[in-house]
C-alpha cells in the first residue's frame, strides 16, 4: 500500500477513536447505548444537551484549533528557513492574546464576532511585524526566534497585567494564557471558521511556490518567483489562521512547532503535502492533548496549552541544540 494512503487510513482511525473518547469519556460517563439513542434518536434530555452542546463542540473546536496553528507552523519554517517556526515562540499569537485580555476584562465587548476580527487583525499585525524581521538579510534565523519569543513574553506579561489589575479569575486566566476547550458555546466556535477558510484558501494560493522559496531568495528570483510577495501572502495567512484560533481557546504554544516536524516525517519535505498533512495532524494532536487535560485529572482540567508545552519543549531543546 503506498505509504500516504496508509497514512491517511491512520489518521482516519485515529480520528474517530479521538472523537468516540472525546463523547464517550467525561464525568458524566455515557454507556455505547446512550450515546447511539441521543445521536439517533435524542430521547434523553440531558444527554443530548452533554454531547450536542459540550462534548461535539469541544471535539470539533479541538481539532479546528489545532490545525489553524499547526499550519502557522508549517509557514513560519518556511518563511523564515527556521526550525523552531512557531506563532507563539514568534509572537504571531501575542497581539491576539492582548485582545483576550481586553475582552475578559470587559473592556472590549465580548461579542464573538467583533472579538474574532480583531483577534485576527491583531494577529496580522504581528505577523507583518515579523515579516518585515525576517526580510532582512543580516537577520539569522536564531536572532528571529529570540526577537519573536521576546515580543511573546512581552505580550503574555501585558496580557496577565491587564487581567490581574481587573481582577479577572485565576481560571479564566489560565484559560488565555494556557488554553482551553472547556466550555466553549457554538456561538463562539462559527466565527472562527470563515477566518479559516479564508487563510486556507490564502496559503493554498501560494503552496505550490512554497518548495522554491524554501530553497532561498536567490533561487527563487532567478526563476522568476517575487519570494517578497509570496511570503506577505504567507504570512498573513498565518496571521489569519493563529489569531482566530487564539479569540476560542486562548494561547497553545509549540503546537506549531510539533506537527510540521512530525509532518516532514511522514510526508518528506514537499511544502504542499505538508500543509495538507498538517491539518489534520494538528487536529491530532490538539484533540489528544485535550482527552489528556480534561481526563487525566477528572473532575478537575489543566489547560491543554500545558499538555501541549510537556510534550513539546523537549523537541524544542533538541532541535535548538541541532540547528541553532
Amino acid at each position: 500500500m503506498n505509504r500516504l494512503v496508509f497514512c491517511t487510513v491512520i489518521i482516519l482511525i485515529l480520528t474517530v477513536i479521538g472523537g468516540f473518547l472525546g463523547i464517550v469519556l467525561g464525568p458524566s460517563k455515557l454507556s455505547l447505548g446512550d450515546l447511539l439513542n441521543t445521536l439517533l434518536l435524542k430521547s434523553d434530555s440531558v444527554n443530548s444537551t452533554i454531547i450536542w452542546d459540550i462534548r461535539i463542540p469541544r471535539i470539533l473546536i479541538a481539532f479546528t484549533v489545532g490545525s489553524a496553528f499547526a499550519i502557522s507552523g508549517v509557514i513560519l519554517q518556511t518563511n523564515t528557513r527556521n526550525p523552531l517556526g512557531d506563532p507563539q515562540l514568534f509572537g504571531i499569537t501575542g497581539g491576539a492574546l492582548i485582545v483576550q485580555a481586553l475582552v475578559l476584562s470587559g473592556i472590549l465587548s465580548n461579542n464573538p464576532w467583533f472579538q474574532t476580527t480583531l483577534s485576527v487583525i491583531a494577529s496580522i499585525i504581528s505577523a507583518i511585524l515579523i515579516f518585515t524581521l525576517a526580510n532582512r538579510s543580516n537577520v539569522k534565523p536564531s536572532t528571529l526566534a529570540l526577537i519573536g519569543f521576546s515580543i511573546g513574553a512581552m505580550c503574555i506579561a501585558i496580557s496577565t497585567g491587564i487581567m490581574a489589575y481587573y481582577r479577572v479569575f485565576t481560571q479564566q486566566v489560565l484559560s488565555v494564557i494556557g488554553g482551553s476547550t472547556s466550555n466553549i458555546p457554538w456561538s463562539s466556535y462559527f466565527p472562527m471558521l470563515p477566518f479559516m477558510l479564508l487563510g486556507l484558501i490564502l496559503i493554498f494560493a501560494v503552496s505550490n511556490k512554497l518548495n522554491v522559496i524554501a530553497l532561498g531568495d536567490v533561487i527563487s528570483k532567478n526563476i522568476g518567483i517575487n519570494s517578497t510577495r509570496i511570503k506577505f501572502i504567507s504570512m498573513i495567512s498565518a496571521g489569519i489562521l493563529s489569531g482566530a484560533a487564539v479569540s476560542v481557546v486562548g494561547t497553545v504554544g509549540l503546537l506549531g512547532l510539533m506537527a510540521p516536524h512530525i509532518t516532514r516525517i511522514i510526508v518528506g519535505n514537499n511544502v504542499r503535502l505538508i500543509l495538507c498533512f498538517s491539518i489534520p495532524i494538528g487536529g491530532l494532536l490538539m484533540l489528544y492533548a485535550d482527552q489528556i487535560s480534561r481526563l487525566a485529572f477528572m473532575p478537575n482540567e489543566v489547560p491543554v496549552g500545558f499538555v501541549i508545552s510537556a510534550l513539546g519543549a523537549p523537541l524544542m531543546v533538541y532541535l535548538a541544540w541541532r540547528y541553532l
